[in-house]
């Protein structure tokens, strides 16, 4: 008689509009459990005082980073001002072999990316699990993102442009949480991982 594996390693890509509280989710997650590890991306800017490669980022040249992607070695990547990020399938994929689970927030077409990739790759189609944030608020969005004091109010009048389309996205994705404290956040996303590890797809 066959029994279940203890365990499975699943990959959490958390998405929303600027100010929804995903880069939180994907900290406090990390904090309460040993077992979840944030996805290390890759980077053409230059370490800031104190960061590793391959601890903070992966560190490459613009050459380096164009040889990658004509190798299609990240599952998605894109140029944030100046400089460009990505997500190698190499890092991923090790990290899942070793059943290790993985939390990463990207933007909305991050994850679309993430999806193609799993219709491509077995493992990390097993292991995907893809969650939006969402604020249905957006009196509540800017003010969230005003409180932050990050940005001016012309970058901020941008992101709630880019917010526009993010929030029609939600049926992209597996799970869908409706914003409203951090407490109440974190339970939800807890619930879902969860209730994730125990799917039988990924126990057999």
């Amino acid at each position: 008689m066959s029994q279940p594996k203890e365990k499975s390693s699943i990959l959490l890509v958390i998405a929303g509009p600027a100010g929804s509280g995903k880069s939180t989710l994907c900290e406090r997650l990390m904090t309460e459990y040993e077992s979840v590890e944030r996805v290390v991306t890759s980077t053409t800017r230059s370490p800031r005082e104190g960061e590793s490669h391959g601890v903070d980022y992966y560190f490459f040249d613009n050459a380096t980073f164009d040889q990658k992607i004509q190798e299609s070695a990240f599952i998605e990547w894109a140029k944030v001002h100046a400089n460009r990020y990505g997500t190698l399938k190499s890092v991923i994929e090790e990290k899942l072999e070793q059943d290790i689970d993985l939390v990463i927030n990207v933007d909305v077409q991050g994850v679309i990316n993430f999806k193609k990739a799993a219709l491509e790759n077995e493992l990390i189609g097993q292991r995907l699990v893809t969650v939006f944030v969402n604020v249905p608020d957006f009196e509540e969005l800017t003010q969230r993102l005003k409180s932050r004091g990050q940005d001016d109010d012309a970058e901020i009048a941008r992101r709630m442009e880019t917010a526009k389309w993010e929030l029609e996205q939600w049926k992209l994705f597996d799970y869908v949480i409706t914003s409203t404290s951090k407490e109440e956040d974190y339970a939800a996303i807890d619930s879902v991982l969860q209730a994730e590890k125990r799917r039988t797809k990924r126990l057999a």
